[in-house]
């Protein structure tokens, strides 16, 4: 059963979920309902049927529809033996989706980046919009006479970007102003720039020279790169949102495992509805507690309303909503065989994808 809703693709999108369901299972009969907005209605689904159905709601949280709406539709169709299954979520298996639609638009946790953008994200947050400044718009007077570069950004030219990649800069391509002009040496290291690659490498230089007297110098210990700085990343798991307290607790363990999921990033619910923190606000709450390059995850399981209002408050990476991933068609069987395991149907029932 599906809720239902008057953009296009949210019908296709769930069609083509439930296609993927018949091919994991080819001798189980599956049939779409809608409780809204859409048809075929679920009560023109159930009226068709005879004998006994499942009814898998593609939901994804205890709520009003989950509670009220499906019971009474069931009880309204006496001449069905019907069976109804849990919601969706919160599940691990919709966990693995949300990471790969993370994915697929483009944001990786491991390094705070966007591969879309490839640029860091770490300045110029506008609060009131919640958006990313580009660094190319910052004010001039933001930037050093000298470089035209913002300080902000952290960066130093030609220093290899250590914070970023945890690597050690080539000293060779330190800037000009970085070495003792009577020398032409880094004053980091004291020695000629070769002397100072060799040590990064763990090699001796070759000079010509042999000592006269004593064991040959032993080679330098390579010396250990620094610990790439922690990530910064955040996500805010964008849900359609309810009053029932119940619905709240489900979203919040949804948030939880994707949280795990994804190594440890901390993920907050934001909601398009009801009592809980909007999407702008739980952005506003990860950037108060310093995580500046925020994904949403858009905790829906077709396009609709809430999805694209919810896609509009991302200050950067928004993810597509769950559609026919793989794993939510293997979570529909599980809470199909989850509700016969309950209570047994006399024979392999019609699944009703609500």
């Amino acid at each position: 059963m599906a809720h239902g809703s008057r953009n296009p693709e949210a019908l296709r999108t769930v069609t083509a979920l439930l296609d993927r369901v018949r091919a994991l299972r080819p001798g189980l009969p599956v049939r779409l309902g809608h409780i809204e907005l859409n048809r075929p209605l679920l009560t023109d689904t159930l009226a068709a049927l005879r004998g006994e159905a499942v009814l898998v709601p593609l939901l994804l949280g205890r709520g009003y529809h989950v509670k009220q709406d499906i019971p009474d539709v069931a009880a309204a169709a006496p001449h069905l033996r019907v069976l109804i299954a849990a919601p969706l979520g919160p599940d691990p298996l919709l966990a693995e989706a949300l990471h790969t639609r993370l994915t697929e638009a483009g944001w990786s946790a491991d390094t705070g980046r966007t591969a879309e953008t490839g640029r860091l994200a770490d300045i110029g947050r506008i609060a009131e919009t919640g958006r990313l400044a580009d660094v190319s718009q910052l004010p001039e007077a933001g930037r050093t006479p000298e470089t035209g570069r913002a300080p902000e950004a952290g960066r130093l030219a030609g220093i290899g970007r250590i914070a970023e990649t945890g690597r050690l800069a080539d000293v060779s391509r330190l800037p000009e102003a970085g070495r003792a002009p009577e020398t032409g040496r880094a004053p980091e290291t004291g020695r000629p720039t070769t002397a100072g690659r060799a040590i990064q490498t763990g090699l001796r230089a070759q000079t010509g020279l042999r000592a006269e007297t004593g064991p040959p110098a032993q080679p330098q210990p390579r010396p250990r790169p620094p610990a790439p700085a922690p990530h910064t990343a955040g996500v805010v798991l964008a849900a359609a949102g309810s009053r029932d307290p119940d619905a709240a607790l489900d979203t919040a363990r949804a948030a939880a495992l994707l949280g795990a999921r994804l190594g440890g990033v901390p993920v907050l619910p934001g909601y398009a509805s009801g009592s809980g923190p909007t999407v702008s606000e739980a952005v506003r709450t990860l950037t108060a507690l310093g995580h500046d390059r925020i994904a949403v995850a858009s905790y829906f399981t077709a396009p609709g309303r809430f999805a694209t209002e919810c896609a509009e408050a991302a200050p950067g990476v928004v993810a597509a909503p769950l559609g026919a991933h793989p794993a939510v068609a293997r979570l529909v069987l599980h809470r199909y065989e989850q509700a016969l395991a309950s209570a047994p149907l006399s024979h392999p029932a019609a699944t009703v994808g609500v």
